[in-house]
């Protein structure tokens, strides 16, 4: 029996590995461990290990390492202490396979703990391109990885030519087109029907290499949209506080989290998203959500029709809220980022039967 340990580091971390828990908890060659870590074990940020075991899902270890006060060195800190923690709890569970998901700093702590003791790593969402600090944790952990589970092809192609692969095109062995398991969950949505929460969703993130203007980019937002609109909580990188504050100040009580399959229900139900996630991007692409991407967070990021970009601008943003408001017709659902069994792929690929 081979075992798997996925960590989970945050909301979005979880959102985009469900599926491949699920999958892997189901066959019998593999046993499923589960470590939650930094953000996901922090109440502030809606403490997704909750969630996970609510979801019937074992932890097998909490790790914490999110350092108070959002600054930029702190960051640096943050990464420093989960690869301490990591490196023991991998030590204790001994993996057959660790997997990593995406890109912020926690997924560089966790490539280099598994590394370091020679344990396999499987990257999930490779080869992607933002712009912006992630593409240099992206890039080193694909240098690092043994596995690629990527969303897209030109995702498969970026990865391959950054092992070293030769010719662009060229497909390696250990790099597999799966689609992204976020995709999967809304597929799910569609099943189960939109939720109504709100007309407009806001979730707006800060960006790291603009912590000093995230306050403002807050507010500008805020200043567009309004507050008759569903608000969640920024995520943790530097600028985070800042935008939380602009929102109390505003009277605004962000949501701090929802079961996945709930908030991609409400993202149905609604008639635009506006911030910077990259949920816009991807799953609002396949559910054929309008979406009013803000600044430069998600700039390089392939993308399909529902996706209009603007700048930090007040006159900007509201006026294309405006046009995209009751949109006839809504913009065409995508299968870019996968057609909803990236899951029981990548799953397979885990437990080496694919």
């Amino acid at each position: 029996m081979r075992s798997v340990c996925v960590v989970i580091t945050a909301r979005p971390s979880y959102s985009r590995i469900k599926t491949v828990l699920v999958a892997l908890k189901t066959r019998s060659d593999v046993e499923l461990q589960i470590i939650c870590a930094a953000s996901a074990v922090v109440t502030r940020f809606g403490r997704i290990a909750d969630q996970v075991k609510a979801d019937g899902f074992t932890v097998d270890a909490e790790v914490s390492s999110v350092v108070e006060d959002d600054s930029l060195c702190n960051s640096a800190i943050s990464t420093g202490l989960l690869l301490t923690q990591l490196a023991g709890a991998f030590a204790r569970l001994k993996p057959d396979v660790v997997v990593t998901i995406a890109d912020r700093h926690e997924t560089l702590a966790t490539a280099i703990a598994a590394s370091y003791q020679h344990i396999p790593l499987c990257h999930v969402q490779g080869g992607e391109v933002t712009g912006s600090i992630d593409d240099k944790v992206r890039n080193a952990v694909t240098q690092l990885a043994d596995i690629h589970c990527v969303a897209t092809a030109n995702a498969a192609v970026r990865v391959a030519e950054m092992r070293a692969a030769g010719a662009t095109g060229w497909m390696r062995p250990d790099v597999r087109v799966t689609g992204c398991p976020s995709i999967d969950l809304a597929a799910e949505a569609l099943r189960l029907g939109p939720r109504r929460m709100a007309d407009v969703i806001v979730l707006q993130h800060p960006v790291t290499s603009e912590a000093d203007q995230a306050g403002d980019q807050m507010r500008a937002t805020i200043e567009a949209v309004g507050s008759n609109a569903l608000y969640f909580w920024p995520g943790e990188d530097a600028g985070g506080q800042a935008m939380s504050k602009v929102l109390r100040l505003a009277g605004i009580k962000p949501v701090r989290n929802l079961p996945p399959i709930e908030f991609l229900q409400g993202l149905l139900g609604a008639q635009v998203l506006v911030g910077n996630s990259s949920v816009g991007i991807r799953e609002c692409s396949f559910l054929g959500v309008p979406v009013v991407d803000v600044g430069t967070r998600q700039c390089g990021r392939e993308r399909a029709t529902n996706v209009w970009n603007v700048s930090h601008d007040v006159h900007q943003i509201a006026l294309t809220l405006t046009a995209l408001r009751n949109l006839e017709p809504r913009p065409q659902p995508s299968t870019l980022y996968g057609d909803g069994h990236a899951g029981e792929r990548i799953a397979g690929i885990l437990a080496g039967a694919e």
